[in-house]
């Protein structure tokens, strides 16, 4: 099993996609819903922000440079892969400081309105990891429309660097059992059985935002 930074994103993307999907309609159960969003779209930025940081310069996703450098000397001695073969202690940088580095260092500007939104859920997301969340009926529909909002800001985002970014989303978590194997043998049709979902929304959306532009 191979699961690069990109990888990892887009499978929380498409979880988080998958989630909010599930909530169109729900008259209760929304709460695990809701979480599973929370926590999905909190870690793709944050993966997808270190992606960012990698691309310019892989130092900068570590917290110690210093522990990075020499961690780095021993792979290179030691003929492995990662430094976390050698260093499985390293720690790398959260969102906050991924992005103070990106505009900093690399000169790549992350819009204030994403920033705000993540600010936000990284908030509810603590509370959920850390202690216990409670929020009455409007303020659970405020957060779901922020984390839809969130999502849609995050996609466009990231896709300006990863101009495949939605259509690996579209096909992430693409699962086939062994009796669909034998029933579509090598047929191409398999492939579109992959979850066309998220394309469809995407083009919902933007007819969506055509129509209320002509008006």
């Amino acid at each position: 099993m191979k699961y690069s930074l990109l990888d990892n994103a887009v499978d929380s993307l498409k979880a988080t996609f998958n989630s909010l999907e599930s909530l169109k309609g729900l008259l209760e159960g929304k709460e695990h819903h809701t979480k599973d969003a929370i926590l999905s779209l909190n870690h793709a930025n944050e993966l997808l922000f270190k992606l960012l940081l990698k691309k310019n310069k892989e130092y900068l996703m570590f917290n110690d440079i210093e522990a990075y450098m020499k961690a780095k000397e021993k792979m290179i001695l030691k003929e492995k892969s990662t430094v976390f073969e050698v260093a499985p202690r390293l720690s790398t940088v959260g969102f906050n400081e991924a992005i103070r580095r990106l505009e900093l260092l690399c000169d790549i500007q992350v819009p204030s309105n994403l920033k705000k939104s993540l600010f936000y859920l990284n908030g509810k997301r603590n509370e959920i990891m850390h202690f216990e969340i409670e929020i009455n009926s409007g303020e659970a529909t405020a957060l779901i429309e922020k984390l839809r909002t969130c999502y849609e800001l995050t996609v466009n985002f990231f896709a300006q660097y990863e101009p495949l970014l939605t259509v690996a989303i579209s096909e992430a978590r693409f699962e086939l059992t062994d009796w669909e194997a034998q029933l579509y043998d090598h047929d191409p049709d398999v492939e579109a059985m992959k979850d066309e979902a998220y394309l469809d929304w995407m083009m919902e959306r933007d007819n969506e935002e055509l129509e209320e532009e002509r008006h």
